[in-house]
């Protein structure tokens, strides 16, 4: 970034010789420096159209040129036009004449090896390393922390897992002074995708929704939600199903302003995997047209792999097995052949296994079961040669948690690590913090739903504050009339997947901050906050309607659909006497329902 002084004696040069205003000069400078993001963050879109518009003018330096280019570079990368981004970032750093002490140049050097970084690239080490070694913590700090992390994660082949997860810890250390939720969260980040590179997805899951909830502190745009997507995907590869959902739908609604072609593919990915692993085909194949839709908005070759993936996965599901020779004849490369991108990934394996034995050829099942057995032995070995440190390191992360009186021993960890008794007496009490915090969350949440239960709902609402000048408090009780009746057809083993299909279609068409809860055995609350009373109406209007149609397809229910009924109530003053109103709006339903 410039400082105040080169920046007035830009201004001043250009002056002299070009006869272009200081106060020009200085106005591109001031656009350089707005659209410029930390190495860690994405700008904000909103600037595009002023980053090109300066880029129009012809009056502007080869430097500032040089510096907009650059930061267009991350504009697109944070689109997911890495293609577009890299062509134009190598054309900059080959011009002969430009400095390489530069924020910009530097800049441009890490922005390439991150494009190289998402496309799993070796080159990437190549450019980390320049990038730092053209940074320092006092000069392009941001940079240097960035490319430091990157070369401990992907470019340490030398070093143990111990000595990078130690390289880790001293760098969060390092930064933790200064407090900045920005750097910390991307220092959290770094950690988690090294647990996951060593297939210790929940302790990466970890490190992620730490580094998410620092970064929405300070990252604007589709920067909110880059590392969530990391946490989900850690979330349900280590099994942690519910949470991975409930993230899920933070992530939905977090998208409804940021919306662009890169997060939205993201969603859909995210759900597409979630429907897989959970083994609900009929989601997954509901979900896969819109996952479909989002991958060619960004031509992504990764997402087109795991989109004929899941298609073919659920023609297997239901014994399409022209669908299942289709996809195998589509990938054209022999027998066997296995996309380079899944040779390691043991669900695709498994899967690939299960292709061939439902299309009844042994040998090339015996040849993928025994490439199956040949990964899963490998990673087998992988984790338990890195279960020693990975405990270690885990310990690292709580001490360094820890408050008060532990942060002199977070010092001092490698000490701590020795003393067995204290290694036990810190697990023992993070064990009863963390089955603590469960429990309270729990408590909280509907299990069957994973809503609010009918406790918290009423008691937000309850705390809500008075609505602004033609605004409202709107609440709507759904009653779900015929619920028995559905139950009765599909048996009682699938009472529990009715209710939580009809609260996903609920929390689907809910907005981040409505109160959603489910009110009584067949009934659900909801909750909207300073809206316009028409809009309310309409809106529940539209709600009751998608709830009605919540069984329509991917569920074998004859000619059975969901009936609901509705009471709403509408308040232009703060809500006092909320436990009368909901009487009331039940006693409406129930004398409907006669």
């Amino acid at each position: 970034m410039y400082s105040k002084l080169c920046a007035l004696m830009t201004a001043l040069t250009l002056f002299v010789l070009s006869g272009m205003p200081a106060s020009a000069a200085n106005t591109v400078d001031d656009v350089i420096n707005k659209v410029r993001a930390p190495a860690y963050d994405c700008p904000d879109s909103a600037l595009f159209d002023e980053l090109e518009t300066t880029l129009s003018d012809e009056s502007i330096t080869a430097e500032q040129r040089f510096s907009l280019l650059s930061a267009k570079g991350q504009f697109l990368i944070c689109r997911g036009d890495y293609e577009s981004a890299l062509t134009m970032l190598k054309s900059l750093i080959a011009q002969e004449d430009a400095d390489d002490t530069s924020y910009a140049y530097v800049s441009a050097i890490n922005q390439i090896g991150f494009i190289y970084d998402a496309q799993e690239s070796p080159a990437r080490c190549q450019y980390y390393r320049q990038a730092r070694s053209l940074s320092s913590p006092e000069r392009h700090s941001d940079i240097f922390t960035f490319a430091s992390l990157s070369l401990i994660t992907y470019c340490s082949e030398s070093s143990t897992t111990g000595e990078r997860l130690g390289k880790m810890f001293t760098v969060l250390e390092q930064n933790a002074a200064s407090g900045n939720p920005g750097v910390l969260a991307h220092i959290h980040n770094a950690i988690g995708l090294l647990y996951g590179s060593l297939g210790q997805h929940a302790l990466a899951a970890e490190q992620y929704i730490k580094a998410h909830e620092m970064g929405l502190k300070v990252y604007e745009g589709s920067n909110k939600l880059s590392i969530l997507i990391s946490a989900i995907v850690s979330l349900i590869s280590s099994g942690q199903t519910e949470e991975a959902y409930r993230r899920i739908m933070e992530y939905g609604a977090l998208n409804r302003e940021i919306n662009t072609p890169l997060t939205n593919y993201h969603y859909h990915y995210a759900l597409s995997y979630y429907y897989r692993k959970t083994r609900d085909f009929d989601q997954l194949a509901a979900t896969l047209p819109d996952f479909k839709t989002a991958i060619s908005a960004v031509s992504s070759s990764f997402g087109l792999l795991m989109y004929n993936w899941h298609e073919t996965e659920v023609c297997l599901y239901h014994h399409d097995l022209t669908c299942v020779q289709n996809y195998i004849d589509s990938l054209n490369k022999g027998d066997n052949y296995i996309p380079p991108r899944f040779r390691t990934n043991l669900d695709y394996l498994s899967f690939n296994l299960a292709m061939y034995l439902a299309l009844g050829d042994i040998e090339k099942a015996r040849i993928a079961n025994e490439v199956f057995a040949a990964e899963a032995e490998n990673k087998r070995i992988q984790q338990q040669n890195s279960a020693n440190i990975l405990s270690a390191a885990n310990l690292y992360n709580r001490i360094y948690d820890l408050e008060g009186e532990v942060v002199e021993a977070k010092k001092e960890r490698k000490q701590i690590l020795a003393i067995v008794t204290g290694i036990f007496l810190i697990t023992a009490a993070l064990a009863a913090y963390v089955l603590r915090k469960k429990f309270l969350a729990s408590k909280a949440i509907d299990p069957v739903t994973q809503l609010l239960n009918a406790d918290t709902a009423i008691s937000r609402i309850n705390r809500l504050n008075a609505p602004g000048k033609n605004r409202a408090i709107a609440i709507a009780i759904f009653d779900i009339s015929n619920l028995r009746e559905i139950i009765r057809l599909l048996g009682s083993t699938k009472a529990d997947s009715v209710l939580r299909k009809l609260a996903q279609t609920l929390q689907l068409t809910t907005r981040g901050n409505d109160i959603l809860g489910r009110f009584g055995t067949e009934q659900f609350i909801m909750c909207l906050h300073n809206i316009e009373e028409r809009s309310a109406r309409s809106y529940f209007e539209r709600v009751q309607t998608a709830l009605d149609n919540t069984l329509d397809s991917g569920t074998k229910t004859g000619n059975v659909a969901v009936e609901s009924s509705m009471s709403v109530f509408v308040s232009h003053e703060k809500i006092t006497d909320l436990s009368d109103i909901l009487d009331e709006m039940v006693m409406s339903i129930d004398m409907e329902n006669r």
